[in-house]
């Protein structure tokens, strides 16, 4: 149970330590916030705007039917595409360059207004043709109604070379220079004293805008999309996410309405050849009848020219259709690029392979996607390339299969033409030559007839294309920017200094080695501490504890003198040897105040300065310091000679005197114990104020001569280090060792020094 309680204790101790540090350190902690504050808000100040605008499309995915189309219907068919597919075509730089039509990125028009740089975009009073120069930052300052200033500071040219610009030209007249030419219009009156442009080349625009780019699948599963673009101008983030929405509806109506143009190319060429045939065989078949006097057939002939018509015209269309296959082989062969590959023109029977290229078009683009984040190594890549590979057979396999049955199919046609053909030669010459010319005719006009249905049908549907994509919702002007988030900043500069403050504080408190408070005297030595002195406000010519009886300070030395009559029993004089490491621990200033506050007590005190070598005590009281210690010991004045009152009752002073060669001689010499003798005789409290003991040795031997000890030490000034040397005297058997802690500040705990004792007491430290 006591453990646990001194557990608990010391955890207390290390909580009040953290706060302690940090409200000792406070001042600095909160300077490095407010740095850290105020640079994070000039960064967030000065941070360009960044404004998002999307629009959202919906994107309508072919759905191909295995039937009813017929030798021309395919020929309106795009290729497979998927949600996948319409993101990177939304994001290609073909895309960007159509929408960069609309919108205008390569003029930039900026001023500065609240000493930040702005873009104007459309709101400058100004406008710039160029046709070289590009990329350079011209200064323009208008001048009047019709002239302005062009400034270029320290340009570069092409071999490195700097040159500058500097003319006022008025306004709409061409400036032509070995670095550029341009020409500016004012549209509206000038509003600010400077502008800055740069018209940048239009050649590689596309690609830099396409990079900021995104596109978004709202879901898994949707074929909605989102067009986003951010830009540091609102408006023209809006105007280019819909002119690239627009874009995209418009090129998905040009492909399909290119491949309609393909499919009427590919019937005028045909349509050319057979009305070039018809005309052919109408003209004979008419010179045939003038010559020969034939106008009709018998029923015979014209069953047989029936059957060889219909076959003829059979075996022409399986002829465009084999070589429609052809071509499609050589292209598949030849490793185009199997996205662009379409069925277009083929007949019904080849839905297979339409199907089978809408499966290669999805694989494909799988693998396009999942090479974007893996290596051609990846197992999916590698699976995926397999399957291309396998799709790509088949579909060969396919298109061989077909070629074969339809070369089987034009072999029967042309025995079925063969035999009927033999049939024809066993009618009348007359007949059999009129019945030849006719049968051409009619193959030819059929074969006429259809492809002109097929053109009106083409036609139509080319002039009545519309995009199976729409756009859903438009962009709206984005009001607030999205970047940067400028409180955000600001908080986590403020956090950042907090953080780096209280690190700072606690690496300080780390590496400062000066003893602040008690425990840091109690965790390294046993000797004990006979009290605190508080932080003691300097007061010309008079002394603290007299000057200020009820403040805190003359409350510690009471607490010292109470403590100091437990330290020492059965003697009538008390004498007190008081000394420090060094220097500057205030133990001369101790001396007195503990001087004065046994004084009070009606103790007949004296205080001896034995610190000859730098002798402070007399001032303190005003007194004369032509004899002292120093005549004394070396037998020049008597005691009675040396010992000076002072102004408060009880208390006597025998200074320094003259500063001797030979202090330590005279300290060490047997006049000095009988001296103290002397003064036992006549004092209650004899008070030695010895010089430092780390700097010369006369402490300890006066130490000695002394019933108590006192080993002055001073808060934030006396190293830690300083605790080795009391605990070698402990060692030493000094009798009454003890420990004083001066100058601590009141601040540091927070709370008086109440040993028992009312708050009364310091009621003039409030004053």
């Amino acid at each position: 149970m006591n453990r646990d309680s001194l557990q608990i204790e010391e955890d207390t101790i290390d909580i009040k330590e953290i706060f302690r540090t940090l409200y000792r350190y406070k001042i600095m902690i909160l300077l490095f916030v407010i740095l850290f504050g105020c640079t994070s808000s000039y960064y967030a100040y000065f941070q360009p705007n960044l404004y998002k605008a999307s629009a959202t499309v919906e994107v309508g995915l072919d759905k191909h039917s295995s039937s009813g189309q017929d030798v021309l219907a395919m020929a309106m068919e795009s290729g497979s595409m998927n949600a996948a597919t319409e993101m990177e075509l939304i994001q290609s730089r073909f895309l960007t360059e159509k929408a960069l039509k609309e919108v205008d990125f390569t003029h930039k028009y900026y001023t500065t207004r609240k000493f930040k740089e702005i873009e104007l975009y459309k709101e400058s009073p100004f406008q710039v043709g160029m046709l070289k120069g590009y990329g350079i930052s011209f200064d323009f300052y208008p001048v009047d109604e019709k002239h302005y200033r062009l400034i270029v500071e320290e340009a570069k040219d092409r071999h490195g070379n700097l040159w500058s610009y500097d003319k006022t030209l008025p306004y709409g007249e061409e400036i032509v220079t070995e670095h550029f030419h341009l020409n500016i219009v004012k549209t509206k009156e000038p509003q600010d004293t400077k502008y800055r442009f740069v018209i940048l080349d239009p050649v590689n625009m596309a690609k830099n805008v396409a990079r900021g780019v995104r596109v978004d699948q709202l879901s898994r599963y949707s074929t909605i999309l989102e067009i986003s673009y951010s830009d540091n101008v609102a408006l023209r983030a809006q105007e280019f996410a819909n002119a690239l929405a627009k874009a995209y509806i418009e090129q998905n109506i040009e492909k399909k309405t290119q491949e309609a143009t393909r499919t009427l190319d590919f019937v005028d060429k045909q349509l050319k050849a057979i009305t070039e045939n018809l005309k052919g065989s109408a003209i004979k078949l008419e010179e045939f009848k003038k010559s020969s006097n034939t106008v009709s057939l018998s029923a015979k002939a014209e069953n047989i020219l029936k059957q060889m018509s219909e076959s003829e015209t059979k075996l022409a269309e399986i002829s465009m259709e084999d070589e429609m296959l052809n071509t499609l082989y050589k292209q598949m062969k030849s490793g185009q690029d199997s996205e662009s590959i379409t069925a277009t023109g083929l007949v019904m029977v080849q839905a297979q392979i339409s199907a089978m290229l809408k499966e290669l078009h999805e694989v494909i683009a799988q693998h396009k996607i999942l090479r974007e984040t893996k290596t051609e190594m990846y197992p999916e890549v590698r699976r995926l390339k397999r399957v291309i590979a396998e799709l790509k057979k088949n579909v060969l396999m396919t298109i061989e299969s077909m070629s074969q049955s339809i070369k089987e199919k034009k072999a029967l046609l042309e025995r079925s033409i063969s035999e009927q053909q033999k049939l024809l030669n066993q009618l009348p010459a007359d007949e059999r030559m009129y019945g030849q010319l006719q049968r051409k005719f009619v193959v030819n006009e059929k074969i006429y007839s259809y492809l002109l249905e097929k053109r009106s049908e083409t036609a139509i549907i080319k002039a009545s294309t519309v995009s199976k994509n729409r756009i859903i919702d438009k962009a709206l002007y984005p009001e607030s920017p999205i970047k940067p988030k400028r409180k955000m900043i600001v908080l986590v500069g403020l956090i950042l200094g907090l953080i780096l403050g209280i690190a700072v504080a606690f690496l300080r408190e780390f590496l400062d080695d000066r003893i602040k408070e008690e425990e840091d005297v109690t965790k390294v030595t046993d000797v004990p501490v006979l009290g605190q002195i508080p932080h003691m406000k300097e007061i010309n010519g008079a002394v603290q504890v007299f000057a200020s009886p009820k403040s805190a300070l003359a409350e510690s030395f009471r607490n010292i003198r109470t403590n100091l009559q437990f330290m020492v029993r059965n003697t009538s004089t008390h004498v007190i040897a008081i000394t420090s490491t060094i220097g500057g621990e205030g133990k001369t200033t101790t001396c007195i105040n503990l001087g004065g506050i046994m004084s009070m007590a009606d103790k007949k005190t004296v205080i001896l300065n034995l610190d000859m070598r730098k002798p402070t005590l007399h001032e303190k009281f005003g007194l004369q310091n032509s004899k002292g210690m120093s005549t004394l010991l070396s037998g020049h004045t008597a005691l009675g000679e040396v010992i000076q009152q002072t102004e408060y009752e009880n208390l006597d002073i025998i200074t320094s005197g003259p500063v001797p060669p030979n202090p330590s001689e005279l300290i060490q010499s047997p006049l000095m114990e009988k001296v103290l003798e002397k003064l036992r005789e006549v004092y209650d409290v004899i008070i030695l104020d010895t010089p430092p003991i780390g700097l010369v040795t006369d402490a300890r031997t006066l130490m000695s001569f002394a019933d108590t000890s006192i080993y002055l030490l001073r808060a934030d000034y006396s190293k830690k280090g300083f605790l080795h040397s009391i605990e070698k005297l402990s060692k030493e058997e000094i009798s009454g060792l003890s420990i004083v802690l001066n100058d601590v500040k009141t601040s540091r705990h927070g709370y008086g020094y109440g040993y028992g004792y009312g708050y009364g007491y310091y009621e003039e430290d409030e004053k």
